[in-house]
């Protein structure tokens, strides 16, 4: 889904894939990995190309239909899910696959953004619980 979604992105901001690449500091052939579904983008990754591009985790993955005003991306929310994800990794000695931490920043970028901070931290866990 991610690459489907990726390829009708670059493609909507008129982008070339060699652009699109130079964007988000990686080569051709990599960008071209994750257009064709070969390789998922890590979480630091997920979150430059949602950033770069103006899209959230949600519409990436799928779970939205039109992808969002870039002025509507919370970077800061986008940043901390990935965060939360790293430290959550390193204290409980755990790592996650690409596919796993992709899932896990989408759904807690929406908690961030939607939840008060006490209701966030306890769904969080949840997420990462029932993911893990």
């Amino acid at each position: 889904m991610i690459g489907e979604r990726l390829h009708q992105r670059i493609s909507e901001l008129g982008l070339t894939q060699q652009r699109a690449a130079d964007q988000l500091e990686i080569s051709q052939s990599r960008l071209n990995q994750y257009l064709k579904n070969k390789r998922e983008p890590d979480a630091q990754m997920f979150c430059r190309i949602c950033h770069t591009f103006g899209v959230s985790p949600n519409w990436l993955y799928g779970f939205e239909e039109k992808p969002p005003e870039i002025s509507k991306i919370n970077k800061t929310a986008l940043e901390s899910a990935v965060l939360f994800l790293k430290k959550y990794e390193e204290s409980h000695h755990k790592s996650f696959s690409a596919e796993q931490a992709a899932r896990i920043v989408t759904v807690v970028y929406d908690i961030i953004v939607t939840e008060s901070t006490d209701n966030a931290q306890k769904a969080i866990e949840w997420v990462i619980e029932a993911v893990a």
